[in-house]
């Protein structure tokens, strides 16, 4: 049960991991460009290049405590199957 576990959350892990924007919000804003604005990244002004890198910094950080609330909430109730769990034995 434990080896599952862990496996479970590495696997977690390396997902939540794998494509972090607020890290390279520059590289994130080059291929989303033609979906936000229509035309090529090369052809935004720098203010829309900015406005678009912290619009997806921010919606990725949003997903980031989104996921830690939710793994919270999964650990609390873990935490209290256990104990009712092992207070039944």
């Amino acid at each position: 049960m434990q080896k599952k576990l862990l496996a479970a959350f590495v696997l977690g892990a390396l997902c939540t991991t794998s494509g972090c924007t607020a890290a390279n919000a520059q590289n994130a804003a080059r291929q989303q460009a033609q979906t936000y604005y229509g035309r090529p990244y090369e052809q935004l002004s720098s203010q829309e290049k900015m406005r678009l890198e912290n619009h997806l910094s921010r919606q990725d950080t949003t997903a980031w405590n989104t996921g830690a609330h939710v793994a919270g909430g999964v650990g609390r109730l873990l935490q209290g199957v256990g104990v009712l769990i092992f207070s039944v034995r």
